[in-house]
C-alpha cells in the first residue's frame, strides 16, 4: 500500500497518438453515413463502421480522466468542469442546428413559389419538426422523448456525452475513493440493459444512446487507471500496437451485429492503452501531420457531414424531379443517390469524405475553436485565480504531466 501510495507516473499532457485515431473513426463513421448507392451498402462489416462512436465514449472517459480527474475536488470545480463541456460541445451544435432550419425554411419558401412540388421531402418533417428544435438545443434529444433520430442526427452522441460527463463529475464530487467501483458498476450494468432492451445490436441511439454512452465512458476511464497503475507492457510497444489495430479491425470487420457487439468498449479500451503509450512505430506514424489534422477537425467533420449529406439528397431530389434522371432510390429506408458504374460510386465514396474533411476543417477553425475558448474576464473583474498545477493525485498514484 505504502508503494502505491508513493508511485509517480509521467504521462503527456496529450496523446497525440488517440487523437489521430478520433480522426480515423470519424472518418470511417463519415464513409459509412455517405448517401451513395454502392456495392459495400448491405455488407455486415460495413454497417459496422458505425462502432467508430463507441470509440469515440471509450476515447472520452479516457481523456477526460486524464484532463479532470485530479482536479475535480469541490463543489467550486463543478461549474467550471460543465462549462469547459458546454463551449466544447454546444457552439457548433447550434450552428450545424441552424443550418438544417435553414434549408427546411428554403423548402417552404420554394413550396409557396412553386406550389404542389416538393422538394425531397415536405418541410419540417418528423424528426425535423419545431418542438425537435427545442429538445436538440437542450441536448435531450436522445433520451427517447422522439420516435426517432432527429435535425443533425450525429448530435444525438454529443448529447448523452455532455450528460455523462455530468455523471463523471458527480462521481468525482460525491464518492472519489468508490470511482472505480462505480464505474465497474456502470460498465455491467449498461451492458447488461442494452443485452436485455436491444440484444440484436448494439447500434442503439435515440432510446438508449445514454446507456451505450454510459457503458463505453465509464471503460474508458476504467482503462485510464489502469494507465495509470499497470507498468509498461513488457513487449515491444510496436508490436503491440500492430496487433491491437489488428485485433480491433477484425472485431470491425468480422463481428455480427448483436450480443458480441458489447464486447466493442472493451477491444477499443485495449487498443486505447497500448496507443497510449507512444512508444511504436504506428503511433510515430500518428502523430505525422496528416493524421493529426485529420484528429483535430474530427469533431467537425462528425458534426457536419449529416448536413452535407442532406444537402446531396436535397439536390438529388430536385434535379430526379426537374430533369428526370432518376438517380434517387430508397434502399432500407434510407434515400441514396445512384452514381453510374460501381467503380464510379466507389470513386465517390472516397471523394464526398475528402470534401466533408475540408468542411470540416473550415468549421473546426471557425467555429469550434473560437467558441470553445473561454471568455477573457473584463477589466473591471477581479477573480481569485486558480492554479492548476502540473502534478495531480488519482486514486494514490501522482501523475506528472510531461
Amino acid at each position: 500500500m505504502c508503494a502505491a501510495m508513493k508511485q509517480t507516473v509521467t504521462l503527456p499532457t496529450r496523446f497525440r497518438s488517440l487523437d489521430a485515431w478520433r480522426g480515423i473513426c470519424a472518418a470511417l463513421v463519415v464513409l459509412f453515413h455517405v448517401p451513395i448507392l454502392h456495392m459495400a451498402k448491405d455488407a455486415p462489416a460495413f454497417a459496422n463502421l458505425q462502432l467508430g462512436v463507441d470509440f469515440f465514449f471509450v476515447l472520452s472517459g479516457f481523456v477526460i480522466s486524464h484532463a479532470y480527474g485530479d482536479r475535480l475536488q469541490a463543489t467550486r470545480d463543478s461549474r467550471g468542469f460543465m462549462e469547459a463541456r458546454f463551449r466544447r460541445l454546444w457552439p457548433l451544435h447550434v450552428v450545424v442546428l441552424a443550418a438544417f432550419v435553414l434549408l427546411e425554411l428554403a423548402k417552404l419558401a420554394y413550396g409557396y413559389v412553386k406550389p404542389g412540388f416538393v422538394v425531397d421531402a415536405a418541410p419540417f418533417p418528423p424528426g425535423r419538426s419545431p418542438i425537435e428544435i427545442v429538445t436538440n438545443l437542450l441536448f435531450l434529444q436522445s433520451f427517447g422523448l422522439h420516435p426517432g433520430l432527429s435535425w443533425n442526427s450525429p448530435a444525438w452522441s454529443i448529447a448523452v456525452e455532455f450528460w455523462t460527463s455530468a455523471v463523471f463529475l458527480g462521481i468525482l464530487l460525491w464518492a472519489p475513493k468508490a470511482r472505480n467501483g462505480i464505474f465497474i458498476a456502470l460498465a455491467v450494468a449498461s451492458a447488461a440493459i442494452l443485452a436485455l432492451v436491444s440484444p440484436s445490436s448494439l447500434f442503439v441511439s435515440s432510446d438508449w444512446g445514454f446507456v451505450r454512452c454510459l457503458l463505453g465512458f465509464s471503460v474508458g476511464c476504467l482503462v485510464y487507471d489502469l494507465r495509470l497503475r499497470l507498468p509498461a507492457p513488457t513487449l515491444p510497444l510496436g508490436l503491440l500496437e500492430i496487433l491491437t489495430a489488428m485485433l480491433a479491425a477484425a472485431f470491425v470487420l468480422l463481428t455480427p451485429q448483436g450480443p458480441a457487439h458489447l464486447a466493442a468498449p472493451l477491444v477499443f479500451g485495449v487498443l486505447i492503452y497500448v496507443y497510449s503509450f507512444e512508444g511504436g512505430a504506428a503511433s510515430a506514424l500518428l502523430m505525422t501531420r496528416v493524421p493529426q489534422a485529420l484528429g483535430r477537425w474530427s469533431f467537425a467533420i462528425y458534426m457536419t457531414h449529416a448536413f452535407l449529406f442532406q444537402l446531396m439528397r436535397t439536390a438529388g431530389s430536385f434535379a430526379d424531379q426537374k430533369l428526370g434522371l432518376h438517380n434517387v432510390v430508397m434502399h432500407n429506408g434510407d434515400k441514396l443517390i445512384t452514381i453510374g458504374s460501381p467503380t464510379q460510386a466507389i470513386v465517390a465514396l472516397v471523394a464526398v469524405p475528402a470534401v466533408v474533411i475540408a468542411v470540416g476543417a473550415f468549421f473546426h477553425r471557425f467555429v469550434e475553436v473560437p467558441f470553445s475558448r473561454k471568455p477573457a474576464p473584463s477589466a473591471a473583474a477581479t477573480p481569485t485565480p486558480r492554479l492548476v498545477p502540473r502534478e495531480g493525485g488519482v486514486g494514490g498514484v501522482t501523475v506528472r504531466r510531461a
